[in-house]
């Protein structure tokens, strides 16, 4: 039987589906920024402090203690017993974009450096990565470009974190582009400029849309590169927990994918995990992301083990909503501009305004309850097209710069790649055609998507959208011949918040003080968007962030 609350064990009764919270562990104690931290062996024990004296019992409530915790927050018996000990000045924790540049900034600092990693290889993902150039940008236009990532982002960014992308993404990048370069990987370059706040700010990309492979490709020889140069990769080494001493993070205990065994790899100056996401773990995308629910999830691998394992030695994942990064697919170059849109019932769905393919899931979405969110293709769409739509696109673009977009880097729209008829109805019968090969989940009739465009072209002709409110200056009507481009996402790339960190990407944790010996870079670290969505106004800045903020990170913590 459970003793009475009293001044020094506070007892909650335990409610349905709520986990019990005993002897001075609050509520704040559970919830901590967002999310509730890693409950490990020893932390059930403690919260099972009002139970009764017996072993079992005291088994038994610390079990209880953790009821209804997720499971990846329920942290397994600290790891003693060591095949091989080994240790280095820096331990890095993944072998991606941030990974790789954190293991080459710390060895450039003259530091030794081992790399855990939970696959046999080098892996990353993308086909273009972001840098500030700071030749041709002003202090004024860097400060600009820092608060433009915040206003894109909901004004949740942490202007710490971003300015060290700012201020090193340059100087990260060309090493990067180097380094492929020797190892017979050529990025081609992609220069432009944004203005906000009446301040221009100048961006550099690399892009490998034109290498087979892309982004891993150039990993693959830098990889390489750093393991000649003294770096030591433990790969199929997944990193199951953190050691800790005296409060320090001291290194890194990897398991061994074959053998079992386990392996502490000591760090003297710091660990940085450089683990990516967790959007292949459905748990905890259900839980700080549950607005992912029935979107594919294309990268298994990212499976957030590393950051429960940093959670379980004390950092505070970033609080929700976190970042998703769901792109578009059909056109094969993103076409952003804010003609008639067509759900999957030949309907119109929405004000078009809001034409950015980095939010349009927002609205597409809702689709995913239709079939139980069993089919992540319901999310589909099209954009109904004039033939003439190029004539639009200087005067909207000066109209919201931010949202009218027709290329990807160098690459532009091809309308010979999009269905095209001589009439309403051959377009309908093209877009089930099409819906029916892919195939997409849909309701389309020739009927519905016919009567849509008559109902847009009746708005456009009384100069007032009734049915959306779309700005007067978007209503152009829809005659054929005309065009139907496949639109939506269905597809969640990554997720881009994790663990909180200060401006050196050190971890805190629940009272926001830096965890010694513990740092965080690229997806594994937080709030350098915040928003809901990634916001992909400026092309290729995921991967420049993971690129920059490794190269910084490691530098920092070689020289500590």
């Amino acid at each position: 039987m459970m003793r009475a609350a009293s001044p020094t064990c506070r007892c909650i009764r335990h409610l349905e589906g709520e986990p019990m919270l005993k002897k001075n562990v609050s509520r704040r104690d559970l919830l901590k920024l967002g999310g509730i931290t890693a409950v490990g062996a020893l932390g059930a024990q403690a919260l099972a402090g009002c139970a009764p004296s017996k072993a079992a019992d005291a088994k038994n409530a610390a079990a209880a203690s953790t009821e209804g915790l997720p499971s990846f927050l329920v942290q397994p018996d600290p790891i003693t017993d060591f095949a091989e000990t080994k240790e280095y000045d820096v331990v890095v924790v993944g072998a991606g974009e941030s990974g790789l540049s954190a293991v080459h900034a710390a060895l450039e600092a003259g530091a030794s450096v081992a790399c855990v990693q939970n696959l046999s290889t080098v892996q990353t993902a993308g086909n273009m990565a972001a840098a500030l150039d700071l030749d041709k940008t002003s202090e004024a236009g860097l400060k600009a470009c820092i608060s433009f990532i915040n206003y894109k982002s909901d004004w949740r960014s942490n202007r710490d974190v971003v300015e060290v992308w700012a201020r090193n993404s340059q100087e990260a990048l060309a090493w990067w582009e180097q380094e492929a370069a020797q190892g017979g990987v050529e990025s081609k370059p992609y220069d432009y400029s944004i203005s906000y706040n009446d301040y221009e700010f100048f961006l550099h990309a690399n892009t490998y849309f034109h290498i087979d492979g892309a982004h891993q490709a150039a990993a693959v020889v830098i990889g390489e590169a750093l393991a000649a140069r003294g770096a030591e990769f433990f790969f199929n080494t997944p990193c199951v927990q953190l050691h800790r001493e005296d409060g320090r993070v001291t290194g890194v205990v990897g398991e061994n994918a074959d053998t079992h065994e386990h392996i502490l790899v000591k760090a003297s100056k710091g660990v940085i995990m450089a683990t990516g996401d967790y959007v292949g773990n459905r748990e905890m995308l259900d839980f700080y992301a549950p607005d992912t629910r029935g979107l594919h999830q294309a990268i298994l691998f990212r499976d957030g083990s590393g950051l429960c394992a940093a959670m379980g030695a004390g950092a505070q994942m970033t609080a929700p909503c976190h970042t998703k990064m769901v792109h578009g697919e059909g056109a094969p170059v993103r076409f952003e501009m804010p003609f008639l849109f067509l759900d999957r019932h030949g309907e119109r769905f929405m004000d078009e305004g809001c034409c950015r393919m980095g939010y349009l899931n927002e609205f597409s979405k809702n689709y995913l309850a239709e079939t139980g969110f069993e089919d992540n293709t319901a999310s589909k769409f099209f954009s109904i097209v004039p033939m003439n739509w190029q004539d639009y696109y200087e005067e909207w673009d000066a109209l919201a710069p931010y949202d009218i977009s027709t290329n990807n880097a160098y690459r532009t729209v091809d309308p010979e790649k999009w269905l095209k008829a001589d009439t309403l109805e051959e377009l309908a019968q093209a877009m089930i055609d099409y819906a029916d090969e892919q195939p997409w989940s849909h309701e389309l009739t020739v009927e519905a998507v016919v009567a849509s465009i008559e109902r847009y072209n009746e708005l456009v002709a009384a100069g007032s959208d009734d049915d959306f409110g779309k700005r007067r200056e978007y209503l152009v009507p829809i005659e054929a011949p005309c065009y139907a481009v496949p639109r939506g996402a269905n597809n969640i790339d990554a997720m881009l918040d994790g663990l909180e960190v200060d401006g050196n990407y050190q971890c805190l944790d629940v009272d926001r003080k830096p965890i010694a010996g513990l740092f965080a870079v690229g997806n594994a670290s937080g709030r350098f968007f915040g928003s809901g969505n990634y916001p992909m106004d400026i092309e290729g800045l995921s991967v420049g962030r993971a690129i920059t903020t490794g190269f910084a990170t490691g530098r920092h913590v070689a020289g500590l």
